[in-house]
């Protein structure tokens, strides 16, 4: 894959993920499907996000770079709402 196709699949992925943030109900009365399809859209732009920076071979110095040392996501006591 060249990195023009890797730069179209970026911008597509990044739309994409925009638009089922739409879904999103900020009030939190969310299907988990939808929960589930959003978090998959946002996934898929950030692995290819980060792969079109590692093949421009931008230097770490310039752009902001998460290491598994760095990265600490955590989520506690959260509660589903369902319809």
């Amino acid at each position: 894959m060249t990195l023009e196709e890797l730069k179209y699949r970026e911008s597509r992925l990044r739309e994409c993920f925009m638009d089922k943030l739409d879904m999103l109900d900020v009030d939190g009365n969310n299907e988990m499907c939808v929960i589930k399809t959003i978090k998959t859209y946002g996934a898929l732009w950030h692995y290819v996000h980060q792969l079109v920076m590692a093949e421009e071979g931008k230097p770490t110095e310039s752009r902001n770079v998460t290491t598994a040392d760095t990265m600490n996501i955590q989520a506690s006591g959260l509660k589903m709402a369902t319809r």
